[in-house]
Formats: C-alpha cells, structure tokens, sequence
C-alpha cells in the first residue's frame, strides 16, 4: 500500500461548500480520508507514506479551462504540459485549430491523441458549421458520438440566424450546449467576406478616437446576444455566451436567465482586470476579441461574478508568435496567452475581497464542468484523487520571460497565488520544489 498524507491543509470543496482544516490521506489514488484526526501510527506501519505539511496551504479540486484556442494539433501534448503545471486538470479546445474540428474523425484523432495518464483530459468543442461563412451545418449527431462537449464557431461568431436557429433545434434534440462569440462582425468592421469591410481595431469610443484607430462598437456584442436569447427561447436549447465584456450584454444575460431560460456565460480575465485605457501606449499584446471596454463595462463584468450572472471564467488562451505581435497595431495579430495567468489572476478577486475563495475556485472548476455536463471535479471519498495544492499567499510577479506562451497582457503585474503540486487520478504529475521541502516523513 502506498500512502500520501497531506497534515493540517485547508480543504476546498466548492461542491459541498466544505472549508476547514483537515488532514487528507490518499490511498494509492484514492482520497480515503478528510477528517481533524489521523492515526500516523497505524498508517506509517503500511509499506509506503509519504506526509506533507500542509500548514498555510489549500487543497481544491483541479481546475477546468474551457476556452482554449490550441492553434495547430502539434501544440496539444506542450498545452497539456503547461496547464498541468499551473493546476488545470482539463482543458476544453477551441474547434479554430488546424485542421478545424468540424468532423468526427478529427475529434476522435485529437482524443486518441490527448489519453495520458498523468496529463490533464483534453476535451473539444465540434465546429458547428463546416464552413467560414457560417453557412453549413457540421455534422453534429455524429461529433457528439465521438466526444463533441458543444458546438460553436470559436472565435467567430453564428451570425446567420436561420443556421442558428437549425444548429440549436439540432443540439437540444442531442443534449448538448451552442456556444457563441457573440459579436455582430459586419458592425466590427470584421467581415471578411466583403472588400469594403474596415476592420475594427480596438472598443469604440474616447480612446480609440485619440489613438486614431477603428472602433468596435459595444453594442456589436449585445446585439448578437439578444438575437440569440430569443432564438433559444423558440428552440430551448442551451445557450452559452463566451467571454461576456459589456454591461449591455451582463444586463441582457441577467434578464433571461430571471425569465428561466437556459443560459449561461462565461468571460476572461482581461475583462474584469483591464480597461481600454492600456491601449494609450498602442501595445499589441492587449489587442484581443472582444476588445477591452471602458472601466463600467469592467465593473460591470466584476458585478456580474459576484451575483451569479457570470458563470465561469476561462482563460480565452490564444497564443501568437512574437513576428504577428511586433507590427503596427492595425496589422498585430488577435489574442494574447492565459493558460499560465488563469488561476493566479482569478484569486485577484479574492484578494480584493470582491468573491471568496470558495466562489473563486468554483468558477474555474466545478461550474465549467456543470456548465458541459462533464463530470464534476471533487474532493470527495473514494473518488479519483484529482486535486490542486497551492498558496494563495504567495507572491510573485508576472514575467514574460518565465512563460511557456506569449503574449501576456499582464507583464509586470504583481500577484498572489502559486501552484505547488497537481495530482492526476492519484498520480503527483506536478510537485513543485516549494512542496517537496514540506515532507514531514517518508516511509
């Protein structure tokens, strides 16, 4: 038998609302106990113990990004790596990939691709249309059948409202969530299609006026929201926003959800940390979609975590390569890194004393997973022992230079949160060398 003890740590259970201070004692990968007392004696006469102090730190179920743009196939096993070491447990992929993920071969090429052990689960969102413009349907029964958790045209949005309605009747029938980046993309100047397209650069307003670069209008994004409301209400599918950025939008959400409708959203860091008032330098790591709003729309997005309207956060990941981000800002690329920024960034709002950390860890780990219908990480006994341990103390700075992806929009932000190990299905896939020096025995 092989034991690990970890003695005197803060248990976090966002399912039970559990947190207290106990000792946790897992059972080659099986967490067998949660209680005030332990019996060292009986435990360190077994074959192999291992006990860590856990004075100061937290144990929490692992976290769940689902908003992951991975690029290209190749980028997957360096993505799982990376997100194994800052406490992400399952990732949810973007279909915006190469090749695109709009049929059933290719998921099943990326799940066969992803099964690892001690890696975190790779699960993966199906294109809902096959094609850019939006115009046909993918084969969604059939992408489903082979893993699909949702459907969606990731960093694009459905803006053809009678394909939407079709792909939510399709997905109600199946059981399975729309997921849109609700943006009107003639009004952001973003449609590709057609030649006389100016092309929206950053939020619309003061700002982009005095830095003389092209608007996006704010309301782009609740125009396509209140749109989707009433189709899924026609359809009663569910229906989920990605990365929510206005107070127009969070408003809109927060009345249908009232009404009883089944909606839910999510948003990303940047929209409740930052405002456009960072662009004054034109710097091209905080050009991304949706772009930055004004500091109401940031408040707004703050409130709307607070009371529920917001669901999750995700890390709305999107790496470039340095040669698509040093240009003019017309010309930069969209996107920046935040796979590595997720958890620590998140614990802002604890700090700031706006959520606890029981509501903070719940909304990059069990509600993600509630919000998917992909079974819900937890503490519980005799469960896989699939945790986080980490200090919520620990202070630290974000440096370019120390992360796997660029860029970040948050260099030189001082923040606090570490991540000291992640157990995969019992396995210590991730022990950082904090957390090593914390052994108390080994047997």
């Amino acid at each position: 038998m092989a034991y690990t003890i970890f003695k005197s740590i803060n248990v976090l259970n966002p399912r039970t609302n559990f947190d207290e201070k106990s000792n946790v004692v897992i059972e080659n990968n099986k967490i067998i106990s949660i209680s005030k007392k332990i019996n060292l004696e009986t435990l360190t006469n077994q074959k192999s113990v291992t006990i860590y102090d856990g004075n100061g730190l937290t144990i929490s179920p692992g976290l769940m990004d689902m908003r992951v743009n991975l690029g290209k196939t190749e980028n997957l096993k360096l993505t799982q790596k990376v997100a194994l070491e800052n406490g992400i447990t399952s990732i949810v992929i973007l279909p915006n990939q190469t090749p695109k993920l709009n049929n059933p071969s290719i998921i099943d090429h990326i799940y066969k691709q992803s099964e690892n052990t001690i890696l975190p689960k790779v699960n993966v969102y199906g294109a809902a249309t096959k094609d850019d413009a939006g115009l046909e349907m993918s084969e969604l029964g059939l992408m489903s059948e082979m893993g699909a958790v949702g459907f969606t045209n990731g960093n694009k949005s459905i803006k053809n409202s009678l394909v939407m309605r079709r792909l939510m009747s399709y997905a109600k029938m199946i059981n399975r969530p729309i997921i849109q980046h609700a943006e009107d993309q003639d009004l952001s100047g973003l449609n590709q299609a057609s030649t006389t397209s100016i092309r929206g650069e950053m939020n619309e307003g003061e700002i982009s006026t005095r830095l003389g670069l092209i608007g996006i209008p704010s309301c782009a994004e609740v125009i396509m929201i209140e749109r989707d409301i009433r189709l899924a209400e026609l359809t009663g599918v569910h229906y989920h926003v990605a990365h929510v950025s206005t107070r127009e939008a969070i408003d809109v959400i927060r009345q249908a959800k009232k009404k009883g409708l089944n909606i839910t959203c999510d948003t990303a860091p940047p929209y409740f940390l930052l405002n456009e008032n960072v662009l004054l330098n034109y710097d091209t790591s905080f050009k991304i979609s949706p772009p930055l709003r004004t500091e109401d729309d940031r408040m707004a997005v703050i409130e709307g975590i607070q009371d529920g309207t917001i669901d999750a956060i995700a890390s709305d990941h999107r790496a470039r390569s340095k040669d698509t981000k040093v240009q003019p800002f017309s010309a930069a690329s969209i996107g920046a890194a935040g796979i590595e920024t997720l958890f620590s960034l998140t614990l802002e709002l604890v700090h700031k004393k706006l959520i606890n950390l029981n509501k903070a860890i719940s909304l990059i780990s069990l509600n993600p997973s509630k919000i998917l219908k992909i079974k819900e990480p937890t503490l519980e006994l005799h469960e896989d022992a699939t945790f986080i341990i980490f200090d919520d103390k620990f202070k630290s700075t974000i440096n370019q230079k120390d992360l796997m992806f660029s860029p970040t929009p948050f260099e030189g932000r001082s923040i606090k949160g570490h991540i000291l190990a992640t157990f995969i299905r019992g396995n210590p896939s991730h022990l950082n060398n904090l957390l090593r020096k914390r052994v108390l025995n080994e047997f």
